[in-house]
């Protein structure tokens, strides 16, 4: 989900560093990065750190405040970087029971949560993988605000905005050619492949 907030010009992105909350497992969350480095032509890094231990909670809620998890990173990125934050909170805004994600049009940062992408939030068993596909799927959503793109029309395009995970799965991981014509070219692997 994309906040306007920011500029409104496009900025160059170099890389991804994602910064992993240290109760997401080391090696899951490495799965994910690859999986995500295989959809992206810029270098991807990984930085495991507390970075949301002290995240604000909504009023009267048990999620955490999304815009303001966001702010926690966007106040420190480099130039050319955006910084993907990956949290098992659940997040949400004050107008929204629950967000997947969250990114500013234009900005520097990002955030995905794990919390809602996993069958067991379901009443199924877990599936790792299939967190996976989700969570490379969110990223992919709001790496493609970063760059600048709204929501899409397409319910095949992974810039369809997804109420549920069900919606995730049918979106996948690709941008709709109209999508993929508004991106840095050089951001997007320029292959499709297998998240």
């Amino acid at each position: 989900m994309a906040d306007s907030a920011a500029g409104n010009s496009p900025h160059r992105i170099d890389a991804v560093t994602f910064l992993s909350s240290t109760d997401v497992a080391r090696d899951f969350v490495e799965d994910m990065v690859t999986r995500a480095s295989r959809r992206l032509a810029v270098p991807c890094r990984l930085h495991v750190t507390p970075w949301d231990a002290r995240a604000r909670r909504l009023a009267g809620r048990d999620q955490v405040d999304a815009d303001a998890l966001l702010a926690t990173i966007d106040s420190s990125t480099e130039p050319g970087t955006v910084w993907m934050g990956v949290t098992a909170h659940d997040i949400g805004l004050a107008l929204f029971t629950f967000v997947f994600g969250r990114a500013r049009r234009y900005g520097h940062a990002a955030l995905v949560s794990l919390a809602r992408l996993g069958p067991e939030s379901y009443g199924l068993p877990p599936d790792p993988d299939l967190v996976a596909r989700r969570a490379v799927a969110e990223i992919m959503h709001e790496l493609g605000h970063v760059a600048g793109l709204v929501h899409c029309r397409d319910m095949n395009c992974v810039m369809f905005f997804a109420t549920n995970v069900e919606t995730i799965d049918v979106r996948g991981t690709g941008f709709c050619a109209a999508c993929a014509a508004q991106l840095p070219p050089h951001l997007v692997a320029p292959a499709p492949v297998q998240a």
